[in-house]
Order: C-alpha cells, then sequence, then structure tokens
C-alpha cells in the first residue's frame, strides 16, 4: 500500500495467481510433498504485447493492490503462433516502480549470493504499441503463489516442503542483504511454485522486488502485513516517509512469513489493512500453533518487538531449524541459484 491514511480495504485471502485445476499428493514424514498441478493453460485472447512478440492468453490478474496485473503469455512464432512455454507477463502504468523492479532483479543476479528468484526473460520499458502507456516485465510462469498453493497440499506446508520453502526464502533476503536493499515486502503472496513436470516435484521462487529499496532509506510503499511494529507506528505517527529502513524489517517479515507456511494462517488473515496497522505496534505474536518447537523458536526470534533483539540473517542460517540437517548452512546461501 502507498504511505499516507491506510486503505480500508480487505487483506485479502484470494489468491493472487488463478489456478485452472489441480490435484495434490502428500507423503509422510520428511518425504518431499509431490503436487502436481494438472494446470491447463488459458486460451488466447487474440492480444498480444510487445509489438506481437507476444501473445497474451486467459485474464490478467489484478495483484491485491490494484496497481499491476500478470497474464499468461508465450513467445509468437513468424507466423503468429504460439512456442515454447508458456510465461507470465506482468505490466502496470507505474514505469518508474516498473523499472526500479527491473533494476532491483539486475542487481541481486550480479551479487555474490544470487537467491532463489524467479527467472526474467526480458524487460520492456515500453509495453509496445499495444499498451504505450505501460511497462512489462516478461517472467518464467508459476503454477501458483504460496499463499494458493497451501490448500492444495492440506492447507499449509509441512516436512521438506516446508523447509524448502523457508529455505528460498532465506536465500533471497541474504541475497538482497549483501547487495544493501530491503525488500519490505516479503510474504506468501510473492513467492510462486515451479513444478518439474518430469519428476511432478515442486520448488519455490521469490517474486515482486518492486519495493525493495537501499538499506537506511524510507520506504517508497509497504505491506501491512509484513510491516514491524516500529514502523506500523512511525507510519500511525505520520512519519514514514522519514523512516530508515534496516534489515531487520524483512526478519520481522520472515517470522510472519514462518508462521504462515507452518500453520496454513496468517496472523491478520481477513483484516483491513487500516485494522492491521493499528493492531502492529501492540501486537504480541501467539505462536502456539506451530507444532515444531524448533520453528517456534525460530519464528519467536525473527519475531522480537524490539528490532535489535531479532536475529540477524547470519544467525538465522545457523539456527537449528536449519543446522539440523547436518550441512553447513551457508552451502546453502553461498550456492548459485537461479
Amino acid at each position: 500500500y502507498r504511505l499516507g491514511t491506510p486503505m480500508t480495504m480487505p487483506s485479502s485471502d484470494s489468491q493472487s495467481v488463478k489456478i485452472t485445476s489441480s490435484e495434490g499428493k502428500k507423503k509422510s514424514g520428511q518425504q518431499l510433498v509431490r503436487a502436481r498441478s494438472s494446470i491447463s493453460i488459458p486460451d488466447l485472447t487474440g492480444k498480444t504485447l510487445g509489438n506481437g512478440r507476444y501473445l497474451l492468453a486467459g485474464e490478467a490478474t489484478s495483484s491485491i493492490n490494484g496497481r499491476s496485473y500478470i497474464q499468461t503469455a508465450y513467445r509468437s512464432s513468424p507466423f503468429g503462433k504460439p512456442m515454447g512455454e508458456p510465461l507470465a507477463i506482468k505490466f502496470a502504468p507505474n514505469k518508474e516502480a516498473m523499472k526500479r523492479e527491473w533494476a532491483n532483479y539486475q542487481k541481486v543476479s550480479s551479487g555474490l549470493k544470487r537467491g532463489s528468484f524467479i527467472k526474467r526473460t526480458e524487460f520492456l520499458p515500453v509495453a509496445g504499441n499495444e499498451m504505450s502507456d505501460q511497462s512489462a516485465l516478461v517472467m518464467q510462469r508459476g503454477v501458483a503463489d504460496v499463499k494458493a498453493f497451501m490448500p492444495k497440499v492440506g492447507g499449509r506446508l509441512e516436512g521438506e516442503l516446508l523447509f524448502d520453502c523457508a529455505l528460498t526464502a532465506l536465500r533471497c533476503v541474504e541475497a538482497l542483504h549483501s547487495v544493501r536493499l530491503v525488500w519490505n515486502d516479503l510474504k506468501t503472496e510473492n513467492f510462486v511454485v515451479i513444478e518439474d513436470v518430469k519428476t511432478g516435484g515442486v520448488s519455490f521462487r521469490g517474486i515482486d522486488l518492486e519495493s525493495c529499496m537501499t538499506v537506511k532509506t524510507p520506504p517508497v510503499d509497504y505491506t501491512p502485513e509484513a510491516c514491524p511494529p516500529e514502523f506500523a507506528q512511525s507510519f500511525l505517527d505520520g512519519e514514514a516517509e522519514s523512516f530508515s529502513l534496516e534489515y531487520s524489517y524483512d526478519v520481522w517479515s520472515f517470522g510472519m512469513f514462518l508462521y504462515e507456511i507452518a500453520t496454513g494462517r496468517g496472523f491478520f488473515d481477513g483484516y483491513s489493512a487500516e485494522k492491521i496497522t493499528r493492531s502492529m505496534p501492540t501486537f504480541v505474536p501467539n505462536i502456539d500453533k506451530v507444532e515444531d518447537p524448533v520453528l517456534a523458536d525460530l519464528i519467536a526470534q525473527c519475531l522480537e518487538r524490539n528490532s535489535a533483539d531479532r536475529l540477524s540473517v547470519a544467525r538465522i542460517a545457523k539456527h537449528p531449524f536449519f543446522a539440523s540437517t547436518g550441512k553447513n548452512p551457508f552451502d546453502f546461501l553461498f550456492g548459485v541459484s537461479i
């Protein structure tokens, strides 16, 4: 949401990526959940983007804040026929924000620690003659975001699937921090599920770096569910535009993210943006619903109300939840990711 008076609108439980159909299988214990999506690709609309380079398919899906849209697309052959795997195109009239998002992707992908972000195909500063007033980002297409995916596998993530999703988020945060960026929009809607059609396995990728800003600079917008108490208080005091972003902001968001994937529900699902923001300064997280005591301990340390008491990303990587795999947690963080 933009900085200013909080919007009076629901914090949506609906998914930001439409799913046509899906099937799920879940193995017990630490076995990877195989969740074949059986996604049917929407019909071509007859419209194009990028001066005919991409063929649009299905309906455009609005983001929760209504400021951008995502639609399925295919590369177009010289004869106007779809080629290759389906892609996703994000387009929006805020060209400055879209340019910033592309620059953030480029910055993090050129760093030593690249995180686990969605593959990008190209950025169109002008989306073509078809949408000359908008910019577009062409990227890999996921089958669903994590919030939409969880009901397909029993309502929450468990076992190895939970660990993989948590690790992906940690990789992304660590990569952004390594290039001095604060995400300040870490949430389940900003991670998509990628299916391996050969094995039926899934992986996760981070998306939407539009709001990332350099550490110790003010934010350009915020997500109520992901913001920490100190920012909510600053917002309510009318000082959001002078708030200084710190890495601890993302650590709080990471704790909120972990709680949601472990339980299947966010702390504030169904609340309006204004109610969330007004509640956050005095919010005391109750993590009793997290069944794994080791994970619960990690979440509690990420959700410390005093920002100085929250774990750093390096300490999160050394926490028993990640270290208990028997691998050096920094093997994860320094590995080259797509």
